[in-house]
């Protein structure tokens, strides 16, 4: 069974808390983008400035037909 390891945290009044905000209010909204995919490749192990094309044989886009009865 895993348990939660309570070392990593520790309690913060709300000041302390927004002091540490990474993505404080005079971030631009570019730069969070950024920093968002940067913690989501890191999460997933792909690298940020190198990521994989994506597979566009699984995919269709086009437009499908609609039974005027089934509306």
């Amino acid at each position: 069974m895993y348990k939660l390891d309570k070392t990593i945290s520790q309690t913060k009044t709300f000041r302390e808390a927004e002091e540490g905000n990474k993505f404080a209010a005079d971030v631009s909204p570019g730069e969070r983008l950024n920093q968002g995919w940067y913690l989501t490749a890191m999460a997933y192990g792909i690298d940020p400035y190198d990521p994989p094309l994506m597979e566009k044989r699984l995919f269709f886009l086009g437009k499908k037909e609609v039974d005027a009865k089934h509306i």
